[in-house]
């Protein structure tokens, strides 16, 4: 008996037109199939896709494939679930031993001298001395003159009297319109702690807080205005000389 074979001569669709139209064979398989990791069950469907010769045989082949995919995808889906909520629970651990942490800080403080320390008439109590400390630390940083350095050669003859102000989103920093809501056109400007050393009659130094310090070019606006564009920060520092 001659060998049978099958051969789809006449591929049509349900509307009886011809749906196969590329006749190029396929390319080489990728490299990420070839040299992955496929499980035997997966390289089974696979074969069978292949070789079958019978339709009702591929369609078995491709529905347990389709199948199997299911399957594989709800263990990976169980397991990064499962890892979420492990996350989760060793999130809420590290916060309570973070918590009971603070708790022995507190009461390991005996010494009178250090728990009033924790105090402040103006600030209220905080839970343990660091974070008075740090409080301390933010204010310093923000209005003490120190920590940031700016030299203004103006050659204006005298020492000048020098006023430093700032302002956040202003025009030439970000786009008009693109500020966020309520600071259209830019904040309204405040004054910034400055301490000022004359150098001479034609160059004087202004130090300000490290809050504001910024890798900004100094541009000249005029003889007696100076300017610095912060744009990783967002903000405008101008410098104002009176003779």
């Amino acid at each position: 008996m001659p060998e049978q074979k099958f051969y789809d001569t006449q591929p049509t669709g349900e509307n009886h037109e011809v749906d196969y139209k590329d006749p190029t064979d396929v390319e080489e398989i990728e490299e990420a199939i070839k040299f992955g990791v496929i499980d035997p069950l997966t390289q089974k469907y696979a074969l069978w896709v292949r070789t079958k010769m019978w339709r009702r045989h591929v369609r078995e082949a491709i529905a347990r494939m389709s199948e199997y995919s299911s399957v594989l995808f709800n263990k990976i889906k169980e397991i990064a679930d499962k890892t979420e909520k492990r996350q989760t629970q060793v999130e809420q651990r590290q916060t309570k031993i973070e918590d009971q942490f603070r708790d022995v800080q507190q009461n390991a403080t005996v010494d009178s001298e250090l728990i009033n320390a924790r105090n402040s008439e103006l600030y209220g109590k905080f839970p343990v001395l660091d974070d008075r400390l740090e409080n301390i630390e933010q204010l310093l940083v923000k209005f003490l003159p120190i920590g940031f350095d700016v030299t203004i050669d103006h050659t204006l003859g005298v020492q000048p009297e020098i006023n430093v102000r700032t302002w956040t989103h202003a025009i030439g920093v970000m786009n008009l319109g693109t500020e966020p809501i309520g600071l259209f056109g830019g904040s309204a400007s405040q004054s910034i702690p400055s301490q000022v050393t004359h150098i001479g009659a034609n160059e004087s130094v202004v130090s300000l807080p490290v809050e504001y310090k910024n890798e900004a070019e100094l541009v000249m606006l005029d003889e007696l205005h100076y300017m610095m564009i912060d744009e990783e920060n967002v903000r405008s520092i101008i410098f104002e000389l009176r003779k």
